[in-house]
């Protein structure tokens, strides 16, 4: 039977817990008999009790005259627990603000990565939509049909290449027969590619594919090198004197070889086409071939990777903004639990703020009002479920109590150290 149960209402910032410390009962049997009734005996519903009688928030009549305020210890080390929550509370609501502002909403991570989603997403945009030739968009479309010309173009050029370095190599090392010299476009022929010559020269002469292999090797060098920046610039330059270097050395040796063919034949017809290196045509024919050819060559190659980054540019902004979508869920999931956190921690501040200033029964007076409450329970659950069923359901409650009752004996002293 209640003799008091006013509850009042404590204003907090955000929640409004009801303080049951006055509720006064005349008998603790009888008080456990009209509860299990009202939960069905529940062993939920009995254990919350129990919490309440053990905080001191259910009382007997005699109690209430016997309650006594908790020492200037107790409530120095309960304050000390607040305020070590209150750290905590401000160190989770920075974690907070970090993540998402609440007074800013430009500020925080989340805000920042949304921010860069949008600048990709309009780079994007950029990319995609063609422009009227009165603005300038900020990168160029990729286009296959450029892309697959360009290749083209890398593929003949290298052919081209690698006979002529390997066909001019041959006939500056090795010569050729002088009667068969100046046969109607015999020179010719050797300077314009022919798959045949290619293939026949690779299987009788496999080393001067050491030669065109030199030269690709320059050009790779130079693009990555140039890739690297303006520092690189030195490097760069002299890679490209190596090439022209090379491509000189080799016009020599053409002009010079036809030279010496054309003094052992020593015949009148031929004597006006020894001329000096820098009057011989055939100098700067071989020069431009060589020099000229491997310069459109890089100039394709370059062209044909800028083609390719500027795909590279759509693929790597979407892995970017899926990447950055991914953070930011990641972040909001932190978010929610360094909340849900921040909720807990307020509700144990505000339960020790009430605690700290809750008068309080001596133990064995609590374990006293327990075991009242319990013979109650217990007699509900006898006549509800009558004798074998009733048995099991005592002997539980029977055993949640004991336990109950020993973890208070052991830590009553020290729950709020």
């Amino acid at each position: 039977m209640i003799i008091s149960g006013k509850s009042k209402l404590t204003d907090s910032n955000r929640y409004h817990m009801p303080d049951l410390s006055n509720i006064v009962v005349k008998d603790m049997r009888g008080y456990g008999v009209e509860q299990a009734g009202t939960y069905k005996g529940g062993i939920e519903a009995y254990k919350g009790l129990l919490n309440k009688v053990r905080s001191g928030s259910i009382l007997s009549e005699q109690d209430s005259l016997r309650l006594l305020p908790k020492t200037e210890d107790t409530r120095n080390r309960i304050q000390k627990q607040i305020e070590a929550l209150l750290e905590k509370f401000y160190e989770v609501k920075g974690k907070v603000e970090e993540i998402h502002n609440s007074r800013d909403i430009t500020k925080g991570l989340v805000p920042s990565k949304q921010t860069e989603i949008n600048m990709l997403k309009n780079q994007l945009d950029e990319i995609s939509t063609a422009h009227s030739p009165r603005h300038q968009a900020m990168y160029n479309s990729f286009s296959w049909g450029t892309f697959l010309f360009l290749l083209f173009l890398l593929v003949a050029l290298s052919f081209y290449l690698l006979y002529f370095y390997m066909s001019v190599a041959d006939f500056a090392l090795n010569g050729v027969d002088p009667m068969t010299l100046f046969q109607e476009g015999r020179l010719n022929i050797q300077l314009l590619p022919s798959l045949r010559r290619l293939v026949y020269l690779i299987i009788n002469y496999p080393p001067l594919i050491v030669f065109p292999t030199i030269f690709f090797a320059l050009g790779t060098s130079i693009h990555l090198f140039s890739e690297r920046g303006i520092k690189y610039k030195k490097i760069v330059w002299g890679l490209l004197s190596l090439v022209f270097i090379g491509d000189i050395l080799l016009a020599l040796q053409v002009h010079t070889a036809v030279n010496e063919i054309l003094i052992k034949l020593n015949r009148d017809e031929f004597k006006t086409l020894i001329v000096p290196v820098f009057a011989d045509s055939r100098f700067y024919l071989v020069l431009f071939l060589g020099f000229g050819v491997f310069a459109i060559w890089s100039s394709v190659y370059y062209l044909m990777q800028m083609e390719w980054g500027k795909r590279n540019q759509l693929r790597l902004r979407y892995k970017r903004i899926h990447r950055l979508q991914d953070e930011i869920l990641q972040l909001e999931e932190k978010r929610m639990l360094y909340e849900t956190e921040l909720q807990q921690i307020t509700q144990r501040a505000e339960d020790l703020s009430k605690e700290k200033d809750r008068l309080v029964l001596p133990v064995d007076a609590i374990e006293k009002n327990i075991n009242y409450f319990r013979d109650g329970w217990n007699g509900y659950l006898a006549t509800l479920y009558g004798r074998e069923k009733g048995e099991e359901q005592i002997k539980l409650i029977n055993e949640k109590t004991d336990a109950y009752i020993k973890e208070l004996k052991e830590f009553q002293e020290s729950y709020f150290k």
